[in-house]
Protein backbone atom coordinates (compact mmCIF):
# COMPACT_ATOMS: atom_id res chain seq x y z
CA UNK A 1 0.00 0.00 0.00
CA UNK A 2 1.29 3.44 -0.88
CA UNK A 3 1.89 5.94 1.87
CA UNK A 4 -0.85 8.60 1.74
CA UNK A 5 0.39 12.12 1.10
CA UNK A 6 -0.83 15.59 1.93
CA UNK A 7 -3.25 14.63 4.69
CA UNK A 8 -1.89 16.41 7.71
CA UNK A 9 -3.97 17.35 10.73
CA UNK A 10 -7.05 19.38 9.81
CA UNK A 11 -6.79 18.63 6.08
CA UNK A 12 -9.85 17.02 4.54
CA UNK A 13 -9.40 13.74 2.75
CA UNK A 14 -10.48 13.62 -0.88
CA UNK A 15 -11.56 10.72 -3.00
CA UNK A 16 -8.27 11.08 -4.90
CA UNK A 17 -6.32 10.61 -1.67
CA UNK A 18 -8.16 7.36 -0.97
CA UNK A 19 -7.58 6.07 -4.50
CA UNK A 20 -3.86 6.90 -4.38
CA UNK A 21 -3.37 5.33 -0.95
CA UNK A 22 -5.05 2.07 -2.01
CA UNK A 23 -3.62 1.97 -5.51
CA UNK A 24 -7.03 1.84 -7.17
CA UNK A 25 -8.93 4.15 -9.52
CA UNK A 26 -11.08 7.05 -8.37
CA UNK A 27 -14.12 5.42 -9.99
CA UNK A 28 -13.51 2.27 -7.94
CA UNK A 29 -13.49 4.29 -4.71
CA UNK A 30 -16.62 6.14 -5.81
CA UNK A 31 -18.48 2.89 -6.49
CA UNK A 32 -17.39 1.46 -3.17
CA UNK A 33 -18.58 4.49 -1.23
CA UNK A 34 -21.88 4.93 -3.07
CA UNK A 35 -22.75 1.26 -3.22
CA UNK A 36 -23.57 1.68 -6.89
CA UNK A 37 -21.95 0.08 -9.91
CA UNK A 38 -20.04 -3.17 -10.37
CA UNK A 39 -17.27 -3.76 -7.85
CA UNK A 40 -16.00 -6.81 -6.00
CA UNK A 41 -17.06 -7.19 -2.38
CA UNK A 42 -13.45 -7.57 -1.22
CA UNK A 43 -12.46 -4.28 -2.90
CA UNK A 44 -15.51 -2.48 -1.54
CA UNK A 45 -14.75 -3.68 1.99
CA UNK A 46 -11.10 -2.65 1.63
CA UNK A 47 -12.07 0.92 0.66
CA UNK A 48 -14.64 1.31 3.42
CA UNK A 49 -12.34 -0.18 6.07
CA UNK A 50 -9.58 2.19 5.01
CA UNK A 51 -11.83 5.25 5.38
CA UNK A 52 -13.05 4.10 8.77
CA UNK A 53 -9.59 3.13 10.02
CA UNK A 54 -7.90 6.40 9.11
CA UNK A 55 -10.80 8.62 10.13
CA UNK A 56 -9.78 11.36 7.76
CA UNK A 57 -13.27 12.82 7.60
CA UNK A 58 -15.41 14.67 10.07
CA UNK A 59 -18.57 12.67 10.77
CA UNK A 60 -20.75 14.81 8.51
CA UNK A 61 -18.48 14.38 5.50
CA UNK A 62 -18.04 10.65 6.11
CA UNK A 63 -21.81 10.24 6.26
CA UNK A 64 -22.20 12.25 3.08
CA UNK A 65 -19.69 10.03 1.28
CA UNK A 66 -21.26 6.84 2.57
CA UNK A 67 -24.67 7.91 1.35
CA UNK A 68 -23.35 9.47 -1.87
CA UNK A 69 -24.75 12.81 -0.72
CA UNK A 70 -23.77 16.28 -1.88
CA UNK A 71 -25.66 18.04 0.93
CA UNK A 72 -26.91 20.48 -1.70
CA UNK A 73 -30.49 21.14 -2.77
CA UNK A 74 -31.85 23.45 -5.45
CA UNK A 75 -34.95 25.62 -5.61
CA UNK A 76 -36.22 26.17 -9.14
CA UNK A 77 -37.99 29.47 -9.83
CA UNK A 78 -39.25 31.07 -13.05
CA UNK A 79 -37.51 34.15 -14.42
CA UNK A 80 -39.76 36.77 -12.80
CA UNK A 81 -39.67 40.54 -12.52
CA UNK A 82 -43.19 41.33 -11.29
CA UNK A 83 -43.84 43.37 -8.16
CA UNK A 84 -45.83 40.48 -6.69
CA UNK A 85 -43.86 37.48 -7.92
CA UNK A 86 -40.42 38.73 -6.83
CA UNK A 87 -41.33 39.19 -3.11
CA UNK A 88 -43.16 35.84 -3.09
CA UNK A 89 -40.17 33.87 -4.36
CA UNK A 90 -37.75 35.83 -2.16
CA UNK A 91 -39.69 34.91 0.98
CA UNK A 92 -39.98 31.28 -0.15
CA UNK A 93 -36.22 31.11 -0.69
CA UNK A 94 -35.60 32.60 2.77
CA UNK A 95 -37.70 29.84 4.31
CA UNK A 96 -35.96 27.11 2.30
CA UNK A 97 -32.50 28.42 3.13
CA UNK A 98 -33.31 28.72 6.84
CA UNK A 99 -34.20 25.03 7.14
CA UNK A 100 -31.46 23.88 4.75
CA UNK A 101 -28.70 25.57 6.79
CA UNK A 102 -30.12 24.25 10.07
CA UNK A 103 -29.90 20.70 8.69
CA UNK A 104 -26.46 21.01 7.13
CA UNK A 105 -27.44 21.67 3.52
CA UNK A 106 -26.61 24.43 1.06
CA UNK A 107 -29.14 25.85 -1.39
CA UNK A 108 -28.74 26.54 -5.09
CA UNK A 109 -31.16 28.93 -6.80
CA UNK A 110 -31.92 28.06 -10.43
CA UNK A 111 -33.87 30.47 -12.61
CA UNK A 112 -35.71 28.88 -15.53
CA UNK A 113 -36.89 30.51 -18.73
CA UNK A 114 -39.91 29.09 -20.52
CA UNK A 115 -39.77 25.29 -20.59
CA UNK A 116 -36.00 24.90 -20.78
CA UNK A 117 -34.83 22.04 -18.54
CA UNK A 118 -31.13 22.29 -19.43
CA UNK A 119 -30.15 23.90 -16.10
CA UNK A 120 -31.84 21.08 -14.19
CA UNK A 121 -30.24 18.45 -16.40
CA UNK A 122 -26.75 19.81 -15.80
CA UNK A 123 -27.21 19.76 -12.02
CA UNK A 124 -28.41 16.17 -12.15
CA UNK A 125 -25.83 14.90 -14.63
CA UNK A 126 -22.98 16.48 -12.66
CA UNK A 127 -24.39 15.10 -9.39
CA UNK A 128 -24.48 18.54 -7.78
CA UNK A 129 -27.72 18.24 -5.79
CA UNK A 130 -29.54 15.61 -3.77
CA UNK A 131 -33.01 16.98 -4.44
CA UNK A 132 -34.98 19.91 -5.81
CA UNK A 133 -37.90 22.16 -4.93
CA UNK A 134 -40.08 23.45 -7.76
CA UNK A 135 -41.14 26.96 -6.78
CA UNK A 136 -44.27 27.03 -8.96
CA UNK A 137 -46.49 24.57 -10.80
CA UNK A 138 -48.16 24.63 -14.21
CA UNK A 139 -50.96 22.73 -15.97
CA UNK A 140 -48.55 20.76 -18.15
CA UNK A 141 -45.49 20.99 -15.94
CA UNK A 142 -42.43 20.03 -17.99
CA UNK A 143 -40.13 20.44 -14.99
CA UNK A 144 -42.05 17.99 -12.80
CA UNK A 145 -42.25 15.53 -15.69
CA UNK A 146 -38.50 15.88 -16.29
CA UNK A 147 -37.58 15.27 -12.64
CA UNK A 148 -39.89 12.25 -12.45
CA UNK A 149 -38.20 10.80 -15.50
CA UNK A 150 -34.75 11.39 -14.01
CA UNK A 151 -35.76 9.88 -10.68
CA UNK A 152 -34.41 12.78 -8.61
CA UNK A 153 -36.27 13.40 -5.33
CA UNK A 154 -38.26 16.63 -5.49
CA UNK A 155 -41.24 18.46 -4.01
CA UNK A 156 -43.37 21.26 -5.38
CA UNK A 157 -44.49 24.56 -3.93
CA UNK A 158 -47.93 24.54 -5.49
CA UNK A 159 -50.36 21.83 -6.50
CA UNK A 160 -50.20 19.38 -9.40
CA UNK A 161 -52.74 16.98 -10.83
CA UNK A 162 -50.39 14.11 -10.03
CA UNK A 163 -50.72 12.04 -6.86
CA UNK A 164 -47.20 10.66 -7.30
CA UNK A 165 -45.60 14.07 -6.68
CA UNK A 166 -45.08 15.41 -3.15
CA UNK A 167 -46.79 18.81 -3.01
CA UNK A 168 -46.84 21.69 -0.52
CA UNK A 169 -49.36 24.43 -1.14
CA UNK A 170 -51.54 27.04 0.45
CA UNK A 171 -55.24 26.26 0.31
CA UNK A 172 -55.83 28.84 -2.40
CA UNK A 173 -59.19 27.42 -3.47
CA UNK A 174 -60.51 27.29 0.08
CA UNK A 175 -59.22 30.77 0.80
CA UNK A 176 -60.85 32.37 -2.24
CA UNK A 177 -64.06 30.45 -1.55
CA UNK A 178 -64.16 31.86 1.99
CA UNK A 179 -63.39 35.41 0.83
CA UNK A 180 -66.11 35.26 -1.82
CA UNK A 181 -68.59 33.68 0.62
CA UNK A 182 -68.09 36.49 3.12
CA UNK A 183 -68.79 39.09 0.44
CA UNK A 184 -71.83 37.19 -0.82
CA UNK A 185 -73.17 37.00 2.74
CA UNK A 186 -73.51 40.78 2.65
CA UNK A 187 -76.12 40.36 -0.07
CA UNK A 188 -73.73 41.51 -2.79
CA UNK A 189 -74.85 39.30 -5.64
CA UNK A 190 -72.95 41.00 -8.47
CA UNK A 191 -69.35 40.24 -7.59
CA UNK A 192 -66.91 40.42 -10.50
CA UNK A 193 -63.68 38.45 -10.91
CA UNK A 194 -60.60 39.79 -12.68
CA UNK A 195 -57.44 37.87 -13.44
CA UNK A 196 -55.52 36.18 -16.20
CA UNK A 197 -56.02 32.64 -17.45
CA UNK A 198 -52.39 31.54 -17.53
CA UNK A 199 -50.79 28.12 -17.09
CA UNK A 200 -50.21 28.60 -13.35
CA UNK A 201 -52.35 26.23 -11.30
CA UNK A 202 -52.64 28.72 -8.44
CA UNK A 203 -54.69 30.98 -10.73
CA UNK A 204 -57.06 28.10 -11.50
CA UNK A 205 -57.41 27.28 -7.80
CA UNK A 206 -58.39 30.84 -6.91
CA UNK A 207 -60.98 31.05 -9.66
CA UNK A 208 -62.36 27.66 -8.60
CA UNK A 209 -62.83 29.04 -5.08
CA UNK A 210 -64.80 31.98 -6.46
CA UNK A 211 -67.08 29.59 -8.38
CA UNK A 212 -67.51 27.24 -5.40
CA UNK A 213 -68.68 30.03 -3.10
CA UNK A 214 -71.47 30.82 -5.55
CA UNK A 215 -72.43 27.15 -5.96
CA UNK A 216 -72.54 26.69 -2.19
CA UNK A 217 -75.45 29.13 -1.88
CA UNK A 218 -77.10 28.25 -5.19
CA UNK A 219 -76.24 31.49 -6.97
CA UNK A 220 -75.31 31.31 -10.63
CA UNK A 221 -72.18 33.21 -11.62
CA UNK A 222 -72.79 35.99 -14.13
CA UNK A 223 -70.06 35.19 -16.66
CA UNK A 224 -70.29 38.72 -18.07
CA UNK A 225 -68.64 39.84 -14.82
CA UNK A 226 -65.70 37.43 -15.16
CA UNK A 227 -62.57 38.55 -17.05
CA UNK A 228 -59.75 36.02 -17.25
CA UNK A 229 -58.74 35.84 -20.90
CA UNK A 230 -57.34 39.33 -21.43
CA UNK A 231 -53.85 39.84 -20.06
CA UNK A 232 -52.83 43.23 -21.46
CA UNK A 233 -52.96 46.27 -19.22
CA UNK A 234 -55.11 48.20 -21.70
CA UNK A 235 -57.74 45.47 -21.91
CA UNK A 236 -57.91 45.06 -18.14
CA UNK A 237 -58.33 48.80 -17.63
CA UNK A 238 -61.16 48.71 -20.18
CA UNK A 239 -62.86 45.95 -18.20
CA UNK A 240 -62.61 47.99 -14.99
CA UNK A 241 -64.40 50.86 -16.75
CA UNK A 242 -67.05 48.41 -17.96
CA UNK A 243 -67.64 47.10 -14.44
CA UNK A 244 -67.97 50.66 -13.16
CA UNK A 245 -70.68 51.33 -15.73
CA UNK A 246 -72.50 48.14 -14.76
CA UNK A 247 -72.46 49.18 -11.11
CA UNK A 248 -71.25 45.85 -9.74
CA UNK A 249 -70.99 45.38 -5.98
CA UNK A 250 -67.34 44.34 -5.77
CA UNK A 251 -64.32 43.30 -7.86
CA UNK A 252 -62.30 40.32 -6.63
CA UNK A 253 -58.78 40.42 -8.08
CA UNK A 254 -56.72 37.30 -8.77
CA UNK A 255 -53.60 38.73 -7.11
CA UNK A 256 -51.92 41.96 -6.03
CA UNK A 257 -50.67 42.80 -9.51
CA UNK A 258 -54.21 42.74 -10.89
CA UNK A 259 -55.52 44.54 -7.80
CA UNK A 260 -52.95 47.32 -8.15
CA UNK A 261 -54.01 47.89 -11.76
CA UNK A 262 -57.71 47.88 -10.82
CA UNK A 263 -57.17 50.41 -8.03
CA UNK A 264 -55.12 52.63 -10.31
CA UNK A 265 -57.80 52.63 -13.02
CA UNK A 266 -60.52 53.36 -10.49
CA UNK A 267 -58.50 56.34 -9.31
CA UNK A 268 -58.05 57.50 -12.92
CA UNK A 269 -61.81 57.40 -13.37
CA UNK A 270 -62.39 59.35 -10.17
CA UNK A 271 -64.13 56.37 -8.54
CA UNK A 272 -63.85 56.13 -4.78
CA UNK A 273 -63.09 52.90 -2.90
CA UNK A 274 -65.28 51.58 -1.31
CA UNK A 275 -68.01 54.18 -1.92
CA UNK A 276 -68.19 53.71 -5.71
CA UNK A 277 -66.56 50.29 -5.98
CA UNK A 278 -65.46 47.69 -3.48
CA UNK A 279 -62.24 45.77 -4.17
CA UNK A 280 -60.58 42.65 -2.72
CA UNK A 281 -57.42 40.71 -3.58
CA UNK A 282 -56.79 36.94 -3.48
CA UNK A 283 -53.25 37.60 -2.29
CA UNK A 284 -51.70 40.03 0.16
CA UNK A 285 -48.26 41.62 -0.07
CA UNK A 286 -46.53 44.89 0.75
CA UNK A 287 -47.55 46.17 -2.69
CA UNK A 288 -51.06 47.01 -1.47
CA UNK A 289 -49.74 48.97 1.51
CA UNK A 290 -49.06 51.91 -0.82
CA UNK A 291 -52.75 52.47 -1.56
CA UNK A 292 -54.48 55.12 0.62
CA UNK A 293 -57.37 52.77 1.48
CA UNK A 294 -56.50 49.48 3.21
CA UNK A 295 -57.43 46.55 0.96
CA UNK A 296 -59.31 43.38 1.91
CA UNK A 297 -57.15 40.40 0.98
CA UNK A 298 -56.03 36.84 1.68
CA UNK A 299 -52.89 36.51 3.78
CA UNK A 300 -50.49 33.59 3.28
CA UNK A 301 -47.19 32.96 5.04
CA UNK A 302 -44.78 32.67 2.11
CA UNK A 303 -41.73 32.13 4.30
CA UNK A 304 -43.45 29.24 6.06
CA UNK A 305 -44.27 27.48 2.80
CA UNK A 306 -40.55 27.60 1.95
CA UNK A 307 -39.66 26.16 5.36
CA UNK A 308 -42.23 23.40 4.99
CA UNK A 309 -41.13 22.51 1.45
CA UNK A 310 -37.51 22.20 2.53
CA UNK A 311 -38.38 20.16 5.64
CA UNK A 312 -40.45 17.72 3.58
CA UNK A 313 -37.74 17.39 0.92
CA UNK A 314 -35.01 16.67 3.48
CA UNK A 315 -37.24 14.17 5.27
CA UNK A 316 -37.83 12.52 1.91
CA UNK A 317 -34.07 12.32 1.33
CA UNK A 318 -33.64 10.76 4.79
CA UNK A 319 -36.14 8.05 3.93
CA UNK A 320 -38.76 9.30 6.37
CA UNK A 321 -42.48 8.99 5.54
CA UNK A 322 -43.97 12.23 4.17
CA UNK A 323 -47.47 13.29 3.19
CA UNK A 324 -48.16 13.40 -0.53
CA UNK A 325 -49.93 16.74 -0.14
CA UNK A 326 -49.65 19.38 2.56
CA UNK A 327 -52.05 22.34 2.58
CA UNK A 328 -51.08 25.35 4.69
CA UNK A 329 -53.57 27.69 6.27
CA UNK A 330 -54.55 31.25 5.36
CA UNK A 331 -56.26 34.29 6.84
CA UNK A 332 -59.05 36.42 5.37
CA UNK A 333 -58.18 40.02 6.24
CA UNK A 334 -61.21 42.31 5.95
CA UNK A 335 -60.34 45.99 5.56
CA UNK A 336 -61.73 49.32 4.34
CA UNK A 337 -61.96 48.45 0.64
CA UNK A 338 -65.00 46.20 1.16
CA UNK A 339 -66.93 48.21 3.74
Amino acid sequence: MKEQQGNGPGKKMTINDVAEALGVSVSTVSRAISGKGRIGEATRRRVLDFIEEHDYHPNGIAKSLAQSRTNNIAIIIPDVKGVVAVPFFYLCMCGVNEVAQARGYDMFVVSTNGKDTSHLERLINENKVDGMILGSTYKDDVFAAFLKEKGLPFVTIGSLNDDQVVQIDHDNEGACRDLTAILLSRQWKRIAYMGASKDLLVDEARYSGYLRAHRDIGVEVDKSLVFREEVTEASMRSHVDELLEKGVDCIICQDDAVCTLVLDELRNQGARVPEDMRVASCHNSKVLDNYPVSVTSLRFDNTEIGRTACTVLLDLLDGKPVSRKTLLDYEVVLKESTK
